[in-house]
């Protein structure tokens, strides 16, 4: 397959909520960061996917891919952009779209860095809910978001579902 090719794969096993397709397209230290992680590695990736995948407490359905597009693809790096929705309990709904960049060796997805196409402050608006949205603007904000979903992954991993409480 080409590189090209993998990050297609990858997507459209997303958008299936495949988790194990998605998983096939990873290495095993594949490398991940976006808002919520700075720096997933391996085993955390794939949770993480599997996690998007499945319904949860906090999530009751899975994250709904909207649509995907590859942007570029130019020896090891591909660039796409996709669409995620989804709602949290309490009616959370969030969507927006996702800047992502993919290097991919081998066959495999080794690293992708995710930039959402929205301001923190909006993101927090959507999954948050105001008052708690102008946490975003402060310097804390990364911080307590990456603390908390990396409780929440771990908790997943552990037990197969997420706490309920809402960062």
């Amino acid at each position: 397959m080409t590189n090209l090719e993998v990050v297609t794969a990858f997507f459209a096993s997303y958008q299936n909520h495949d988790y194990t397709g998605m998983h096939s397209c990873l290495d095993p230290q594949v490398e991940f960061s976006d808002l919520a992680f700075r720096r997933i590695v391996g085993a955390d990736v794939r949770a993480m996917w599997q996690w998007f995948c499945v319904p949860t407490e906090s999530r009751p359905k899975p994250v709904r891919i909207a649509s995907f597009q590859i942007l570029n693809a130019e020896g090891d790096r591909v660039t796409a952009k996709y669409e995620v929705d989804y709602t949290l309990e309490g009616g959370h709904r969030v969507n927006y779209v996702i800047q992502s960049g993919f290097t991919v060796r081998n066959g495999k997805i080794v690293r992708q860095v995710d930039t959402p196409a929205v301001s923190n402050f909006k993101f927090a608006g959507m999954a948050l809910g105001f008052p708690k949205s102008l946490l975003a603007l402060t310097p804390f904000f990364k911080p307590i978001i990456r603390r908390e979903m990396g409780k929440k992954l771990a908790e997943f991993q552990r037990t197969g579902s997420d706490p309920v409480a809402a960062p």
